[in-house]
């Protein structure tokens, strides 16, 4: 009878091959598994920053998308400030002269002396109209007036308010003020600096 050891070693040269195929199997798959828990880390840092540019890229097209639709409806803002307020001078001259003075009526204060100087604004297209005139009444009288002017939805700009003097008796104040607006220069726009530069 053979002892145990004996065909063990009669044996060697066929499972040692075997024994040495599998210690390299098992030496490669570990090796594998480290470089591809290397290249799992490293894709999962790319994915990370790429999701991160990702959202920064997504957060810059929402701040575009506003800017975008603000500058539309800024656009839009402008398109009707031009079609609905800024009409040409020969549409709206004589209810803007007729707002300054009906403003002047419900603050309470009288008016006088009106002028009309004008400017033309060739690149933007429009007209500059003034009216210029003397109002007097007390400060609260005024206080009222400059407020109607300002919120009045004939589109007034305030321009100077200036101190001219005061009544002898009681305690009326008179200035001088500069009411604008603007007006669409088309070619019918003409001055009204050939008309009177007075009116009551």
């Amino acid at each position: 009878m053979i002892a145990p050891r004996s065909a063990w070693r009669s044996h060697l040269k066929f499972w040692l091959p075997a024994l040495i195929l599998v210690g390299l199997n098992l030496a490669v798959l570990s090796t594998y598994r480290f470089l591809l828990a290397g290249q799992a880390q490293i894709q999962v840092g790319r994915i990370e920053r790429r999701q991160a540019r990702v959202e920064e890229l997504e957060a810059e097209r929402i701040v575009l998308e506003e800017i975008v639709t603000e500058a539309q409806r800024n656009r839009e803002l402008v398109e009707r400030l031009y079609r609905e307020w800024l009409t040409p001078e020969s549409e709206r001259l004589t209810a803007v002269i007729a707002e300054v003075k009906n403003l002047a009526d419900m603050a309470g204060v009288e008016y006088s002396s009106f002028s009309y100087p004008d400017q033309v604004l060739k690149e933007q297209g429009l007209i500059k109209r003034s009216l210029v005139f003397s109002v007097e009444g007390s400060y609260l009288e005024l206080r009222s007036f400059i407020n109607l002017i300002e919120v009045s939805d004939l589109f007034l700009i305030l321009e100077s308010v200036r101190l001219t003097g005061g009544a002898q008796e009681g305690p009326r104040v008179r200035v001088s003020m500069t009411v604008s607006t603007l007006f669409v220069l088309d070619a019918s726009s003409q001055s009204l600096d050939e008309q009177p530069g007075a009116s009551s």
